[in-house]
């Protein structure tokens, strides 16, 4: 499209076909937005308008859909240290997408910790022609920081007591915090971003919620040490115009257990549930060991935290 056939479309028109992919508006000229606003026939609020605009563009969220952990194993250069069977090629590559991030800003030197929580997959032998899934088998997710990652595996009772690969290594870890230099041929962390719109009136979070626009929450909170940032797309949500309210009951997102003794923060990275219908308040329903009988443990969203005075917001994207 030119510029002379951009600048006939309405307003309107320009940011509807913007939403469905037709155009890209950082790609329009500055004369030929403004020639469009100049054409919408409905009345703005002036200054107010324009402050809403600016806000709306400068709020940037995580993409989790095109955001990825990508690593490499190439056993010619490094030897695995995280698998439980030999491997049959010696070349692997591996795309996981996000779930959710978690941003930790130590208050006393302003150090960032930014971490990154990929998808679920189940443990399986690439690249053989039958009896692909382990057994016994097992979930398996990344939680990834740029210089350090943690492994997080979960059979069908804790503490289960399988071996790596080879033997020597010793019993696979169900929680393996490891470098990436040591482990991977090479290893990123690829974040894309999207626009986004906060939902700051319950009117909005309503009207969202009725459309097929996706949200994405972020939840902040102080600890004694750190500033918390949370970030997951919302994925199930309850909301009634009737009773004028909503509530978020989504995961798996992060929850950082800051209170425990650890090397790292990312150690302290749990996976948990999360819950609020206001912005002051937080619950997490955090996956742990759970006692079945009393010699029988599992991994098991069972452990609920509260914590108080959260800043939660709703994000409409695009």
């Amino acid at each position: 499209m030119n510029r002379h056939s951009c600048s006939l479309l309405t307003r309107r028109q320009v940011l509807a076909r913007a939403a469905q992919g037709g155009l890209t508006l950082g790609a329009l000229s500055a004369g030929a937005i403004a020639q469009a606003r100049a054409e919408d026939p409905r009345p703005r609020s002036g200054e107010r308008h324009e402050t809403r605009k600016k806000t709306s563009a400068d709020l940037k969220i995580t993409d989790f859909e095109r955001s990825f952990i990508r690593f490499r194993l190439d056993t010619t250069k490094k030897p695995p240290k995280t698998t439980s069977r030999k491997l049959p090629m010696t070349l692997n590559n591996v795309r996981f997408p996000l779930d959710a991030r978690a941003v930790l800003t130590r208050k006393s030197t302003g150090k960032t910790y930014d971490y990154a929580l990929s998808v679920s997959c189940k443990t399986e032998q690439v690249w053989v022609p039958r009896d692909v899934w382990h057994q016994p088998n097992a979930d398996m997710l990344l939680i990834a920081g740029p210089d350090e990652f943690l492994i997080v595996k979960r059979w069908d009772k804790a503490d289960k007591g399988v071996m790596r690969y080879p033997e020597s290594l010793g019993v696979q870890p169900e929680r393996q915090l490891d470098s990436p230099e040591q482990n991977f041929d090479r290893y990123s962390i690829d974040l894309a971003a999207r626009p986004g719109r906060e939902l700051k009136t319950l009117e909005e979070i309503i009207a969202t919620l009725f459309g097929a626009a996706p949200v994405v929450a972020l939840t902040e909170y102080e600890t004694a040490d750190y500033h918390v940032r949370l970030e997951y797309p919302v994925k199930t949500v309850n909301f009634s115009e009737r009773e004028r309210y909503y509530q978020v009951d989504t995961g798996p997102a992060l929850f950082p257990d800051l209170e425990q003794p650890h090397r790292t923060p990312l150690e302290t990275c749990q996976l948990a549930y999360i819950a609020h219908n206001c912005p002051e308040w937080a619950e997490f329903l955090v996956c742990v060991p759970t006692t079945l009988t009393e010699n029988v443990k599992v991994h098991h969203y069972s452990k609920s935290v509260r914590v108080e005075g959260t800043k939660n917001r709703l994000i409409a994207v695009g």
